[in-house]
């Protein structure tokens, strides 16, 4: 199925301690390109989540963000450094000598002292609410993307058709605009005096009909045509050979142009470039 290489995705979901949340976005570009930011306590999960994204995103700039958010409200886990607990008791337990009748050292004092908290611990189940969030969200990236890629289908279909019907034209009148061109050849010849029985001369007119015959480029046209209806008609990604595929597309209606004997067959060219031009707009968005 045609997918598009612009797509987006927000997804949160309530976990114990707080929430996870990841934001993906997708944008145009000739190969795959991967931006991950994850919080902190993710970072052990980096290869596992690069690796789940290239599965699924074969081309295109990928940003992706997955972070945390801590429930205040939630207990927490502190720790400290021991070495520097140890010196902070070592110096309350002087101040507490030199004092008459002091107050108990208060281990929260101590904390506040030294101004180390730590997070909630990871629930031992978060590594599985990561993946699992984050295989929710690329189906649902793929979907965005696979609506957007039904769109720009049917709009290069439809230039697809376009090119067919300006071939077909071409085709038709190609026979008749080379014999009307050989027409006036032979009539200037005439008002030259020249033998148009001659020849070198009939020689020339063959060689004009093989060079202005266009019969080839309409069937390698007609040949990309099918190509491009089954790659685009096909189920895996395939922006690069229709990419590829245009330039051929436009390399033949060049020739197509610059082999024109009348004015109907250069405009037909002009037109077909204009088609193409706009197929390979479409293709530059396809995956």
């Amino acid at each position: 199925m045609t997918a598009s290489m612009t797509g987006f995705c927000f997804k949160e979901k309530q976990i114990k301690g707080g929430s996870l949340i990841i934001e993906l976005k997708t944008l145009n570009s000739r190969y795959f390109e991967l931006n991950l930011k994850l919080a902190d306590q993710l970072r052990i999960y980096e290869s596992r989540v690069r690796e789940m994204i290239s599965a699924k995103v074969s081309r295109g700039k990928v940003d992706c963000k997955i972070f945390m958010k801590i429930d205040e409200n939630q207990s927490r886990v502190y720790s400290v450094d021991p070495k520097a607990l140890k010196e902070v008791v070592n110096a309350s337990e002087k101040i507490a000598k030199s004092l008459k009748n002091p107050a108990p050292i208060n281990p929260l004092d101590i904390l506040d002292l030294l101004s180390i908290k730590s997070k909630t611990d990871l629930d031992k189940n978060i590594r599985k609410e990561v993946l699992s969030l984050l295989d929710g969200s690329l189906e649902m990236l793929l979907k965005d993307r696979q609506r957007e890629g039904s769109k720009i289908r049917i709009v290069i279909l439809k230039n697809i058709r376009s090119v067919e019907l300006l071939v077909g034209r071409a085709k038709k009148i190609m026979p008749t605009a080379i014999k009307k061109h050989q027409s006036k050849i032979i009539k200037k010849f005439k008002e030259a005096l020249l033998d148009t029985e001659d020849s070198r001369l009939k020689q020339e007119f063959l060689l004009f009909v093989q060079k202005s015959d266009i019969t080839e480029e309409i069937d390698r046209i007609e040949s990309h045509i099918i190509e491009l209806r089954r790659l685009i008609n096909g189920s895996s990604p395939s922006g690069k050979k229709m990419d590829f595929l245009m330039q051929e597309f436009n390399r033949e209606a060049n020739t197509i142009g610059s082999k024109a004997v009348s004015v109907d067959i250069s405009t037909i060219s002009v037109e077909l470039k204009v088609y193409i031009e706009q197929i390979r707009e479409q293709i530059q968005n396809i995956e």
